[in-house]
């Protein structure tokens, strides 16, 4: 099992004074569970050994400029494969947390001057949507895959701490390689 579970994002661009003051103007309000889904295998005993992939995803559903309230989903899932089958999923726990958060007015402007580049207000931007919220979802869903494992029958789970890491630039392929084509196939785990 990994010891981190990462969350990438472009974060190459980002300012991260700029991004400390977006995050200071977002204060959480609450977090709190709206879905979730849980699935075993019913026939599969507790293995040994088990490898985890984690997943996550965020989703703005309301900002409201006038109460100055913004609500975002975040969504997380982990499906755990067993060691020695690894294309066999056995156990499945999904949930949604919505966290909302209240705009606090702070006396500093949020961009001093217009030195600024739109790739890195995009970037805070984004930091405000995407990392902000799931990094305080966090130790919320940690806690709820402990649970639900356990009451699943298997080892507590320990969803590991969030580490926040840029993505990797895609490699180009040139023109002239053709890309092999596989026959589609519906993956369940997929986000």
């Amino acid at each position: 099992m990994k010891k981190s579970a990462m969350l990438r994002v472009d974060i190459q661009n980002l300012d991260m004074e700029m991004a400390a003051r977006v995050a200071q103007r977002f204060v959480v309000q609450e977090i709190y569970l709206v879905d979730a889904k849980i699935s075993r295998d019913p026939l599969t005993v507790s293995p040994e050994t088990l490898s985890l992939e984690h997943k996550c995803s965020t989703e703005i559903l309301s900002h409201d400029e006038e109460k100055k309230l913004r609500f975002t989903l975040c969504n997380f899932r982990v499906a755990a494969f067993n060691g020695k089958s690894p294309d066999k999923v056995v156990m499945k726990i999904e949930a949604s947390f919505c966290t909302s958060y209240v705009t606090k007015s702070l006396p500093d402007p949020l961009i001093p001057g217009d030195d600024i580049s739109p790739e890195t207000l995009l970037a805070a931007i984004e930091y405000l949507h995407t990392i902000n919220p799931i990094s305080d979802a966090w130790p919320y869903w940690r806690e709820f895959v402990q649970s639900m494992s356990t009451r699943m029958g298997f080892p507590a789970l320990t969803v590991p701490l969030l580490e926040i890491v840029p993505k990797k630039p895609k490699e180009k392929k040139e023109k002239r390689q053709r890309a092999k084509r596989k026959p589609a196939q519906r993956n369940k785990l997929s986000a």
